[in-house]
């Protein structure tokens, strides 16, 4: 709870900086664009369990301020439960929305929709908060607080009851996570 405090805190210092800040040396985004992200998290639902995955985006800032592109990622993660490795493909379309353009250090939001496919296949959702920090060229860096949903999985899991003494399934899996997300900008 303390490290949850403590990054809101910077998070709001650092916002607090960004609207006090100008510099007329800063480039601003235009054009092309990449992303190539990673990010650690757990799943809200599924015992916490962790989970890691990488993502690249590519797309163009139709102004200083909104980009739109399309990208895929690998997210590994436990979904049985049982210390596997689950490798889930999500493909989507990226909305960024870039606050201030004119300063180093700017809020960012980011929103994915699409689907994923892998192990499972299904839904995905995604929807970023964070800080961007630009440098006087072509490049920055983003560190982001993420939710992902991914649709609930059809998993087909046999467990024995003994007081039935039958063997059960248990078919919905949600492996929706929060993570955060680092990520660079060229």
């Amino acid at each position: 709870m303390k490290k949850t405090n403590l990054f809101l805190a910077l998070l709001l210092s650092i916002s607090a900086m960004v609207f006090a800040q100008e510099n007329n040396n800063v480039w601003e985004p235009h054009g092309y664009q990449g992303f190539l992200e990673m990010n650690s998290g757990f799943q809200v639902v599924n015992k916490g369990n962790a989970t890691t995955g990488v993502s690249t985006t590519h797309g163009f800032y139709f102004n200083n301020h909104t980009y739109v592109g399309i990208g895929f990622g690998m997210d590994f993660c436990d979904i049985r439960g049982n210390n596997s490795s689950d490798i889930i493909i999500p493909f989507f379309a990226n909305v960024n929305y870039l606050f201030s353009n004119k300063t180093n250090v700017s809020p960012i939001v980011k929103m994915r929709l699409g689907s994923y496919v892998g192990s499972y296949h299904g839904t995905y959702g995604d929807l970023g908060i964070g800080v961007r920090f630009g440098s006087r060229r072509d490049f920055a860096v983003t560190v982001m607080l993420t939710g992902t949903f991914y649709s609930n999985l059809k998993d087909e899991r046999y467990y024995y009851d003994e007081a039935t003494n039958t063997y059960n399934t248990k078919d919905n899996v949600n492996i929706s996570t929060v993570s955060l997300r680092f990520g660079i900008e060229w």
